[in-house]
């Protein structure tokens, strides 16, 4: 009898935008899994923020001007809502049309 075969997990993998302007300037969303820092200094700015809405019970995510743009009870489906549409706005150069 043969010893039993380990199974690989496959980490996914999800794709990294970034955008190089006609002046250089690099755009994109925060990631670990690229070394930005050695593309020069970086500039950081938060995109939207994420929180909690305690009468609601839900989080939501804003954009800069205090704007509800999703709401969730999950933190994680706002974290993953966030992460889809600011790539989607870095690939078109503009906000999302409102559903």
């Amino acid at each position: 009898m043969q010893p039993p075969r380990r199974q690989r997990r496959r980490k996914r993998m999800d794709a990294v935008s970034i955008n190089i302007g006609p002046d250089g300037t690099v755009r994109c969303l925060w990631t670990e899994a690229v070394p930005l820092h050695e593309l020069g200094q970086l500039k950081i700015q938060r995109a939207c923020s994420i929180e909690f809405d305690n009468p609601a019970q839900a989080w939501r995510v804003f954009d800069r001007k205090g704007k509800c743009l999703y709401c969730s009870p999950s933190r994680e489906t706002c974290l993953a809502w966030e992460r889809q549409y600011l790539n989607w706005v870095l690939d078109h150069n503009q906000p999302r049309p409102a559903n």
